[in-house]
């Protein structure tokens, strides 16, 4: 039997950011996530022509994308001319907890510590399985009526509200929390997710020189263990999970009403025999 953590995920296409497979993984009754059925990434704004095409052969026709009208703005994904997916438009952003840039400045500044920084992120994370419900609840409707086709889901690079989303497919498909939280973690070292965390750091590192003429208080390090895929985050989206409905199945049954027969409908077309 293959252990899901033999498996390499990632799929190292060229222009792609944090781009992998999700099957693999062993679930509760003794079957396995399919390969080759449920997909997550980063925006596929710099994908080049030749990965748009590896992408389509992927049979990917539906994507799930979580972020703003703005983000979508600003870096469009880029299809084959023949690959045109059914598109949902599933935005996820802070609203009643500070959103990344507020927090990155701050640390920059020296007005939150890494710790009250992580903190943040983390009360993101509960926010975003309290008040942005509907929204994940609209990825169980959509994979739901697409089933058994392939699926991508993404956010900008792919780990926070991506995170959030696969966990809890997951989670419904039978995954246990070990093996989720081993998911989530795996956005650390995804193709091209050093580089664009990288890339962004350096970004508002400059921008705070050239606005307050001085050094930010913090490590450069400071900044990447924020953006970095760390336990405490998903942990606090579980913990939310839990203190919202008592369970995380709960939460997925009642809170975004996947009943019984729609979770066994995604268990019968993602989840094969081991």
């Amino acid at each position: 039997m293959t252990r899901s953590d033999s498996i390499d995920r990632h799929l190292r296409l060229p222009g792609t950011n944090n781009m992998r497979d999700m099957g693999g993984y062993q679930t509760c009754d003794g079957g396995r996530v399919r390969m080759g059925g449920l997909f997550r990434s980063g925006y596929l704004t710099n994908v080049t022509p030749e990965t748009s095409i590896a992408i389509a052969n992927l049979g990917i026709g539906l994507v799930c994308d979580f972020r703003t009208d703005q983000e979508r703005d600003e870096h469009p994904n880029r299809y084959a001319a023949d690959h045109k997916p059914t598109v949902k438009h599933l935005p996820v952003w802070p609203v009643g907890t500070p959103g990344v840039d507020n927090t990155v400045a701050r640390l920059l500044r020296g007005e939150a510590s890494p710790q009250k920084a992580l903190d943040d992120q983390c009360n993101g994370y509960r926010e975003f399985v309290r008040d942005q419900s509907d929204r994940f609840a609209g990825l169980f409707t959509a994979l739901t009526e697409h089933a058994p086709g392939a699926m991508l889901m993404h956010c900008s690079a792919g780990k926070d509200r991506t995170g959030i989303a696969a966990a809890l497919l997951l989670t419904a498909l039978g995954v246990s929390r070990r093996d989720v939280v081993e998911d989530y973690l795996l956005s650390r070292d995804g193709h091209g997710a050093r580089e664009q965390t990288q890339y962004y750091i350096d970004l508002y590192w400059e921008a705070h020189i050239a606005t307050h003429d001085t050094n930010p208080v913090c490590t450069k390090d400071d900044v990447h263990a924020l953006f970095s895929s760390q336990p405490e985050k998903i942990n606090a989206a579980f913990d939310e999970m839990e203190q919202v409905a008592g369970t995380v199945d709960t939460y997925i049954r009642d809170v975004l009403g996947v009943s019984d027969d729609m979770r066994c409908s995604l268990q019968r077309h993602y989840v094969e025999p081991a």
